[in-house]
């Protein structure tokens, strides 16, 4: 019964994404969350992700860091097995205002732009 309630959980919430979509290619991040499969926590999971490496991000400017490449090996191996790397980030870029500059920042130091 509880397998059911999880699978009804995750149903309204992709139903809640898609809601929020007018057009495909507006939310490419939810788009990616949908076809992967991911739960709601997990989606969380993601945000705290970015606002962790966000963090880290700026402590290193802060600090006069130049070597961004620790924020991308961080990141993708901290992320959700559910989702690529590359297309995760280029997602968040076209979708998410507050995460624009560290999926720019990781874009860079990626060796598979």
């Amino acid at each position: 019964m509880e397998a059911i309630h999880k699978r009804l959980d995750k149903i309204e919430f992709h139903m809640r994404l898609l809601a929020k979509m007018e057009e495909e290619g507006d939310y490419p991040f939810y788009r990616l969350v949908i076809d992967r499969g991911l739960t709601e926590s997990e989606v969380t999971e993601v945000y705290q992700l970015c606002l962790e490496v966000n963090q880290k991000m700026h402590e290193q400017i802060e600090e006069g860091l130049l070597n961004r490449s620790t924020l991308l090996t961080h990141f993708v191996g901290m992320l959700n097995i559910k989702l690529e790397p590359l297309s995760t980030i280029k997602a968040l870029q076209s979708q998410e205002e507050a995460y624009r500059e560290l999926m720019e920042t990781l874009l860079k130091v990626s060796p598979y732009r």
